[in-house]
């Protein structure tokens, strides 16, 4: 199959938003030069298919017929009464808000914030178009290229500056003083033209984003414009040339579109398996029970030694306490996860792990990939924030360092599932790394609006399932019809030339038609995102009424799997399908907020005088984004320490004192032997790592930084932290698969908890406490340091710590610095701490909740005989793939990170 630019833009017509494109230009709030000049260039089918797909994306996708209310809302108040949604209230639920008037002008409100996007972006296109070869050349890039520092892009950036600036200067007259304008004016500032040399210049930094948006949505929204239309002609052509040669093989592929299998992959942001199991439970839940008396007794997470201060918000954690000993059984709350448990418990792992560090923007690509994070094919992103030392490059994603993943992503040759599956049809619901999605709904517009517009991203993305799911019922009916057809063509004697001829052609017809609506149906594979149990946990806290309220997110999540599961019940294929779905993550609650910078780098200034050059590059969380330009960033040479946090858990330090050079990492020696650059030749040299472990005391659950030089094939690091206010050095040691963890003079190991039961678990039955007897035995005591094959796997140390409070802890620490980028020394804060934030929810740590990631999989192929004890949440993809196209998929290969469990769901594939 192969598609051209060239042969179809003068073969669309557009409508959008039900006129046409001159019609719509004409109602624009368009400067009046950039609407005359638009106006004239519609008749160049260059320039209007692509500006007619464009807003397409942005205008028909978002509005029609879907309106902007709290559709979940809704269904609250029609399933429960009023004094019981009373007791349910919150900061996101509220019923006074049933008694506002409507405000008559809302859809009007509404039309014109529309109208002024689209606006923007019909000029911003066409301050593009002519001056970007992308847009108006002949041929589309296999992959969208980022603007450069070449003279040709810098002037494509002084253009639309200066229309960007223009903007901001009227939008910020509206706004009062506050910190919001002040950024604004800093940006405008930074336009002024004895500004533009300046290093980091917010101004371009700003402008090269937006351009880098548009351009990419232009291309990406015509692309799939044209895939959708180059399956359909080569559907066509198939059929009709096969018909003729090869009848048998056009009956057996409509017989196969008809029984094909389907997937849906799910990605829910923070969703904890522990949590959901609990939730759903008939009787009183151990981790719901454990959280209420870690909650209630949370002043015991007080650090002895630091200072502290607390979080904005106090959760209110009324609903957790009531069902934490009393379950709350009503069918109304939870449904479509009470059904699960109850019906596809078996497909749900036990213990779901997410990767170190358990941060999105690491563990959603390996979520919605399988890709791992290091080494061939994998995603080159270690965590929110890194430093490239050969880049000289400083990466912080919130902000708008979030449009390099895709290049990073890309760059590192890792491969999506839309791309592996690009023959199929295939849909993208609010997720990112959807440049080969057949089409798509995008995920920064959904995390934009979607806060604001309640259910915005879901709505969309389900009205569109709606509408594939009536013509999949019709697909399938005419599907039936031309087979019958074509059997009634091959029973036509061959001695009845005339009669066989005129029945092929009207077979023929018959194929064309379908060919035409043949991507129209339900997707073979569908990628959907919910971010909104996270987002709204870092805020509210992850075990607050907010969250697990009837009237909360997970409610809310649950209203809307089950309304996605009824369209493929409705479309009569719900058999045909596999459901797979992954939290990234989950979260813990933060109690007591520590600043290490204050604890250790303050402290270090006070005692030794010392004033080391360090540069944060993170936001703490809870505060607003960062800017970087994307080709003039800032230059790390001459920085002592570059330090970094993300969502309150870890906390990221880079050193530079490496003597093998400034671009190499650190190790553990060479810290302890640490000076400023400013330091004097014979000014004595500082143990950083002594003195962050010493001053953090115990808010630090441990620290992890290289013994040895790290790669995919080896490592050794050395865990540091106190217990009982004593210093403990431990390491982890990994020879290609085979890794042990030990201490020092053959002490039991005491970091990662490997002895302790699971206090958020169920109480161990005598045969599982014999598994964990055995398994420390062979992996931790009768491991010899000399002789990796007596060391333990990965597969026998994620068993092992299964039956932990950390689950797979070894095998994550172990491959922590497979990836250069992932720092120099990586902090963990200890259970109800949180370092630099300003919120209750935590991740990105080590604790239980944090790890415990959810993974399950659940439909008519999944007959698993006993529940899968363990896996990595990086294990949905491939198990997708491997079910949609039968090929094997080994770890390790081909861009796979993780294993299929196809296999474990299945019960004829187990006794195979």
């Amino acid at each position: 199959m192969e598609f051209s630019a060239v042969t179809t833009r003068d073969a669309a017509l557009f409508t959008v938003g039900g006129v046409s494109l001159d019609a719509l230009i004409v109602t624009l709030p368009l400067d009046v030069d950039v609407k005359a000049r638009v106006i004239a260039q519609l008749s160049n089918p260059v320039y209007s298919i692509q500006l007619g797909h464009l807003l397409y994306n942005f205008y028909d996708k978002y509005t029609g017929d879907i309106v902007n209310e709290d559709i979940f809302r809704g269904y609250l108040l029609k399933t429960f009464s009023e004094s019981e949604l009373k007791n349910w209230q919150h900061t996101l639920f509220t019923l006074e808000q049933v008694n506002i008037e409507p405000d008559e002008n809302a859809d009007t409100h509404a039309a014109i914030v529309n109208r002024q996007f689209i606006a923007m972006l019909v000029t911003l296109y066409d301050a593009l178009f002519g001056k970007d070869k992308l847009l108006h050349g002949s041929d589309l890039p296999d992959q969208y290229t980022y603007l450069t520092d070449s003279p040709a892009d810098k002037e494509t950036v002084a253009t639309v500056q200066g229309i960007l600036l223009q903007l901001l200067r009227q939008y910020s007259d509206s706004l009062e003083e506050g910190d919001i304008k002040s950024a604004i004016l800093r940006v405008i500032d930074d336009g002024r033209p004895e500004n533009q040399e300046k290093e980091n210049n917010q101004a371009q930094a700003i402008t090269i984003s937006l351009i880098d948006f548009v351009r990419l949505n232009v291309l990406k929204g015509y692309r799939q414009f044209l895939l959708d239309k180059a399956k359909s002609e080569a559907v066509s052509d198939w059929l009709t040339t096969t018909l003729k040669d090869d009848p048998n093989s056009v009956l057996e592929y409509l017989s196969y579109q008809n029984s094909r299998p389907m997937a849906v992959q799910i990605v829910v942001d923070g969703l904890q398996q522990s949590l959901m199991q609990g939730l759903v439970s008939t009787a009183p839940s151990p981790f719901l029970q454990q959280v209420k008396i870690d909650e209630l007794s949370s002043e015991s997470f007080a650090p002895s030694n630091n200072e502290t201060t607390s979080t904005d918000v106090m959760p209110d954690n009324r609903f957790l306490y009531q069902i934490a000993d009393e379950p709350f059984n009503d069918p109304r709350y939870l449904p479509f996860f009470r059904q699960l448990y109850e019906s596809d418990r078996n497909g749900v792992v036990a213990f779901g792990v997410s990767t170190t560090p358990t941060i999105s923007v690491r563990n959603l690509p390996i979520v919605k990939t399988g890709a791992n994070v290091a080494g061939e094919g994998g995603t080159g992103i270690p965590n929110f924030h890194f430093v490239d030392r050969k880049q000289d490059r400083a990466y912080y994603f919130f902000g708008n360092d979030a449009l390099q993943l895709d290049p990073l992503f890309d760059g590192n040759g890792a491969k999506t599932q839309f791309e592996r599956l690009i023959p199929m049809v295939t849909l993208n619901c609010n997720a990112q790394y959807d440049w080969y999605a057949q089409s798509s709904y995008d995920p920064l517009l959904n995390l934009g609006l979607g806060e604001a517009i309640r259910d915005f991203g879901e709505q969309r993305c389900l009205n569109d399932l709606e509408r594939r799911g009536k013509e999949e019922v019709l697909l399938r009916k005419e599907r039936q019809q031309i087979i019958q057809d074509i059997q009634g063509y091959l029973d036509i004697s061959v001695w009845q030339p005339v009669t066989r001829y005129t029945k092929r052609l009207a077979v023929e017809d018959q194929l064309k038609r379908y060919a035409e609506k043949s991507q129209k149906g339900l997707p073979d594979f569908v990628l959907a995102y919910n971010p909104w149990a996270d987002h709204f946990a870092h805020f509210t806290g992850p075990f607050a009424d907010e969250i697990l309220a009837p009237t909360g997110e997970l409610n809310r999540l649950d209203y809307w799997l089950g309304r996605m599961e009824s369209v493929y019940k409705e479309a009569g294929v719900y058999d045909q399908v596999l459901w797979g779905m992954a939290g990234d993550h989950g979260l813990t609650p933060v109690h007591f907020i520590v600043s290490p910078e204050k604890a250790v780098f303050e402290g270090m200034r006070d005692d030794y005088g010392i004033t080391p050059v360090i540069r944060k590059i993170s936001s703490d969380e809870g505060e607003g984004p960062k800017i970087t330009h994307a080709f003039r960033y800032p230059s790390n040479r001459g920085v002592d320490i570059i330090v970094a946090s993300t969502a309150g858990g870890n906390y990221m330090m880079d050193m530079f004192n490496s003597t093998r050079g400034w671009a190499t990492q650190p190790l553990f020696h060479e810290l302890t032997f640490w000076k400023p650059l400013s330091s004097a030749a014979d000014a004595p040299a500082i143990d950083i790592v002594h003195e962050t472990v010493t001053r953090l005391g115990d808010s630090l659950d441990y620290l992890a930084v290289r013994e040895n030089d790290c790669s995919v094939e080896r490592c050794t690091l050395r865990l540091v932290g106190e217990r009982g206010g004593k210093r403990v050095d431990e390491f982890i040691e990994r020879v290609g698969t085979n890794t042990r963890y030990f201490a020092k003079n053959k002490v039991t190991p005491v970091l990662l908890d490997l002895y302790e039961q699971n206090p958020y678990a169920a109480q161990q039955s005598e045969q599982l406490k014999a598994e964990k007897t055995s398994l420390l035995q062979k992996c931790v005591e009768n491991a010899n340091a000399t002789l990796p094959n007596t060391w333990c796997s990965e597969d026998e140390w994620r068993q092992l710590t299964r039956l932990t409070p950390r689950p797979d802890s070894i095998n994550q620490l172990a491959h922590l610095y497979d990836e250069d980028r992932a720092g120099s020394i990586n902090l963990f804060p200890a259970q109800g701490i949180g370092y630099n934030t300003k919120v209750p929810g935590r991740h990105a740590g080590e604790h239980f909740h944090e790890k415990d990631a959810f993974i399950g999989f659940w439909g008519i192929p999944v007959d698993a005989p006993t529940r899968i004890t363990t896996a990595v949440n990086g294990s949905l993809s491939p198990t997708i793939y491997e079910y949609l196209t039968g090929n094997t998929v080994t770890a390790g290969l081909d861009g796979w990170g993780f294993p299929s469990l196809l296999n474990q769901l299945n019960e004829q594939n187990v006794d195979q």
